[in-house]
């Protein structure tokens, strides 16, 4: 089978490689019909995130059962399935607690190499899946493979900064960041009923994804006074719930700035490894903050509401390529070249 593989000095090599095996009898095979880029992915390519070389990239997929091991219960040959970016066993202390994204079983993600679980990634023809029963969700047949394809990453993670807030009908939120994360929470949103949506990027062709997505106010920093414009459009409160999607020192500011007092703070957005926090202006303002690497416990319910047409991201993928380009795909992705927000691969 073809893979794309991270090799040495940051550099992505398309290439053959043995098709994956079951290793324990609770495993499937996964017929990889279509992956997508991740931000994350770039990271690793661009060095930013530790990692060490050779091996095979990619974490959000769905594809078709091809192999299971004798113990796999939940799921059969030739059925659809969405899988996680990282698979957990449902059994462990930390799993039965909720912390699926601390499984002791696991403890990784496909697609990071032997830093993260050693789990080959998607970006390829096959994938094992471990722990199969436990984290595999079944895609209704009525719900495409474009539609269902950001269900185990990024949609899954929009779906979490608001939920973090639980936002009550009719409240106010602001979104930082209009990568797939942050458009992703703002299409989640809806499902909340806010009066008011702001969603703030630098990227005008990104903003406009928003307001298709339900963004009522779409606010880039370049051109107006971020704060400024929410304070007055919420009669100087600010809003009950920001999602910093982002993931850089300013931007957290802003969103302590601009959240009312006794307000919450959702933080998705992986920043750099230490910033100034201002604790004064948090902790004399009552907020509250949460924040972290989603828990892949939604998929099931995701996928119930793409079915029932309550919530459909997939014009977020702007851009497919064959998985013989998929480097192309990379640089297209990276660049943001021809206003490119998400890159499906197809084999």
């Amino acid at each position: 089978m073809k893979a794309l593989f991270l090799r040495e000095h940051q550099v992505l090599s398309l290439e053959d490689t043995p098709e994956p095996r079951l290793i324990n009898t609770t495993d499937v095979i996964v017929r990889v019909t279509a992956s997508s880029i991740c931000g994350s992915d770039i990271h690793f390519w661009k060095g930013h995130f530790p990692s060490i070389p050779n091996f095979i990239l990619g974490h959000e997929f769905v594809g078709v059962i091809s192999e299971t091991g004798k113990d796999v219960e939940a799921f059969r040959v030739g059925e659809r399935v969405a899988v996680p970016a990282g698979p957990f066993c449902g059994i462990c202390p930390n799993c039965a607690a909720g912390k699926v994204y601390n499984c002791l079983a696991v403890q990784g993600m496909f697609g990071a190499g032997k830093a993260k679980g050693n789990l080959p990634g998607a970006q390829s023809h096959y994938v094992r899946v471990p722990h199969a029963d436990a984290c595999l969700a079944k895609i209704p047949d009525t719900v495409s493979d474009r539609e269902a394809l950001l269900v185990g990453d990024v949609l899954s993670t929009g779906y979490f900064a608001v939920e973090n807030g639980s936002p009550p009908p009719g409240a106010r939120v602001a979104v930082f960041g209009a990568g797939p994360v942050g458009l992703c929470a703002v299409a989640c949103a809806q499902l909340f009923s806010p009066v008011q949506l702001f969603l703030i990027d630098i990227e005008d062709y990104r903003l406009q994804h928003g307001r298709k997505l339900g963004a009522t106010h779409l606010l880039n920093p370049n051109r107006v006074n971020v704060i400024k414009e929410i304070k007055g459009l919420t009669d100087g409160n600010g809003v009950e719930l920001t999602i910093d999607a982002a993931g850089i020192p300013q931007t957290l500011n802003q969103c302590i700035t601009c959240t009312t007092p006794g307000g919450t703070i959702s933080v998705v957005g992986i920043g750099t490894p230490a910033s100034e926090f201002p604790m004064m202006k948090f902790m004399f303002k009552n907020l509250t903050m949460r924040g972290g690497l989603v828990p892949l416990t939604q998929m099931k319910r995701l996928l119930t509401l793409i079915e029932a047409k309550r919530l459909d991201v997939s014009s977020l993928i702007t851009h497919t390529v064959k998985l013989d380009n998929i480097i192309e795909g990379y640089h297209l992705f990276a660049n943001k070249e021809d206003n490119c927000v998400k890159v499906m691969v197809v084999p």
